[in-house]
């Protein structure tokens, strides 16, 4: 019977396995091939070349700046969404994932429109100034910048709500029966139950800032990040050596930053939270008993 169930559960998984087989493996074995071809000199010259070395630094520079303020933005009107019931709560949530819904070339172009040479923000500022401000900032790092912020923010507020409707609210008022302030409630009961989904939700605008192709398209003039060099590769040299291997390098640099943040102990845990939980239950407790 146990035999049976076994070979069940294989051949109901088999399509999956057979789809991540075509559409990962593969190509993955195709990358590696390409890369350690005639002995790993594209690899080598990968990492030899100062412009691609630059573009995957500005790459991962970029991207976790970019998942970093878009965790730190989203924490408020996530925690709102989960926590609070308000008229147009589920507009607000519609228009949040709006955003989403969006290809990265239509993110660049509504970047031009607000802060082109010629876009709304610039002719605002000079219609209130008399000066040129922020005229063309669309197409350096800081409106590149901007642009992931406009899809990673609505992708984190998404993630993160569901983790804080599940937050146990009773633990923060037995904390805060115990006479914790907003600080140090926010450090020993908030922090260490959050810290997974926090991460988790790092590790998604990580990997898509990383991978993402269309945003800078149009808005990378003055610099580049390593998906327009993978492009450059394909279409202007036909260079498929040099094009995987720095495919190889992105994913295994997205790949890394996954796994570290998926780690527990460096940052918090589910069981730490769980420890600190059962320790304010227990405090709770005690300080019932005492009065």
């Amino acid at each position: 019977m146990a035999s049976r169930r076994g070979w069940s559960g294989f051949l109901l998984t088999l399509p999956l396995l057979l789809f991540l087989a075509a559409v990962v493996l593969w190509p993955l074995s195709h990358l590696v091939a390409a890369a350690v071809t005639d002995g790993g000199s594209a690899m080598r010259s990968v990492l030899a070349a100062g412009r691609y070395r630059t573009a995957l630094v500005s790459s991962v520079v970029l991207s976790a700046a970019a998942a970093a303020a878009a965790v730190l933005l989203s924490l408020t009107p996530a925690w709102v969404l989960a926590r609070e019931r308000f008229p147009g709560r589920q507009l607000l949530r519609a228009a949040m994932a709006l955003p989403l819904s969006f290809s990265g070339v239509l993110v660049g172009f509504l970047m031009v429109v607000l802060l082109g040479r010629i876009g709304a923000v610039p002719v605002l500022l000079h219609w209130l100034t008399g000066r040129e401000l922020l005229a063309g900032t669309a197409y350096t790092s800081a409106g590149l910048f901007l642009a992931y912020l406009y899809f990673e923010v609505p992708r984190a507020v998404l993630t993160l709500e569901a983790a804080f409707r599940r937050y146990p609210a009773e633990l923060d008022a037995a904390a805060r029966t115990l006479g914790a302030g907003l600080g140090e409630r926010l450090l020993r009961v908030r922090l260490p139950l959050l810290a997974p989904a926090l991460r988790a939700s790092l590790a998604l605008t990580f990997s898509a800032s990383m991978g993402s192709f269309g945003v800078a398209l149009i808005l990378a003039r003055r610099f580049t990040v390593a998906p327009l060099e993978i492009y450059t590769e394909l279409t202007g040299f036909s260079n498929d050596a040099v094009a995987g291997a720095l495919c190889l390098l992105l994913a295994l640099t997205t790949l890394g930053a996954d796994r570290l943040l998926a780690r527990d102990g460096w940052w918090g845990s589910a069981d730490s939270g769980e420890r600190q939980g059962g320790e304010r239950k227990g405090g709770e407790r005690q300080w019932g008993e005492q009065h």
